[in-house]
């Protein structure tokens, strides 16, 4: 019997994939838990719709990824820190920080997850983030003042 599975199961299949299971299986374990529906002509087409608006979706994220990090390329991100007379940071400044300020500043949104500091900001100075995509590379300075 042919199912679409609602949940991810082990040694089965994961989401939305159209598995072949037995009767018994299907009709006691699977649809008992609500792991699985019956693979229906329309139950199909509403998965391979969702899969094509996965495909969309990501095509339209990358685009908009791919433009940010082309608009960031050599530019010079001034972040205000609150620091001691010495230069040392209160707090560190993370990945997080640096893409809210982008946002809030430049109105660029990058996920901090796709950023990398060459190393802990804790003191005020120039710092390089480099920003990476399965694509495309970029980088670009961060000038942390008082």
């Amino acid at each position: 019997m042919k199912v679409i599975l609602l949940k991810s199961v082990p040694k089965v299949g994961k989401t939305d994939d159209i598995v072949e299971v037995s009767e018994g299986y299907a009709r006691n374990a699977l649809f008992a838990k609500k792991l699985a529906v019956p693979a229906t002509p329309a139950a199909i087409a509403e998965v391979q719709r969702k899969a094509q608006n996965k495909i969309t979706e990501k095509k339209v994220q990358h685009d908009l990824l791919d433009r940010a990090i082309e608009s960031l390329d050599g530019r010079t991100l001034i972040y205000k820190a609150r620091a001691n007379e010495k230069g040392s940071l209160f707090s560190k400044v993370t990945e997080q920080d640096i893409s809210n300020a982008l946002l809030e500043h430049h109105r660029i949104s990058i996920d901090p997850t796709l950023m990398k500091i060459d190393g802990p900001i804790k003191q005020t100075g120039t710092y390089t983030v480099s920003v990476k995509d399965a694509e495309y590379k970029s980088e670009f300075t961060v000038s942390v003042e008082i």
